[in-house]
């Protein structure tokens, strides 16, 4: 099984970027993707457009306490299986916070690990700079 983990800095307070990322949809339009979620909280589903393909997951957890998100891919063109992503914020100053983006996967077809890691770890830093962007930073 591969993991892989991409940190960075938002130029936000911890709460601005939390009311964000606890929001399973408001992740994804915070950096201008249209989703599409059904039903609330643990077990909703969001649906995205990958250009001709539909990408599907699911919300497995949220935690206040931790200020961490947690979600599967049900169904897409990502050639993984059992694939966990999770989503962690912390203050990193007064006006500044640390997100932290992980996930374990396996390989699934004929990509590597080490491909689908470069793949993951690219659609990582693309989002954090989208919400460093949706910031002002």
């Amino acid at each position: 099984m591969a993991s892989i983990q991409v940190e960075g800095e938002i130029p936000a307070p911890l709460d601005d970027i939390w009311k964000i990322v606890s929001d399973f949809g408001g992740f994804l339009e915070a950096r201008g993707i249209p989703v599409e979620v059904e039903g609330q909280g643990i077990g909703a589903l969001r649906k995205l457009m990958l250009g001709s393909s539909v990408l599907i997951e699911r919300l497995e957890s949220i935690d206040e306490d931790s200020h961490s998100t947690s979600y599967s891919v049900v169904e897409g063109p990502l050639p993984a299986k059992d694939y966990l992503g999770i989503i962690r914020v912390e203050a990193a100053g007064d006006s500044t916070t640390r997100i932290v983006w992980s996930s374990t996967f396996e390989a699934a077809g004929e990509m590597s690990e080490a491909d689908l890691a470069e793949i993951i770890t690219g659609a990582y830093r693309r989002g954090i700079k989208g919400l460093q962007r949706h910031f002002g930073g």
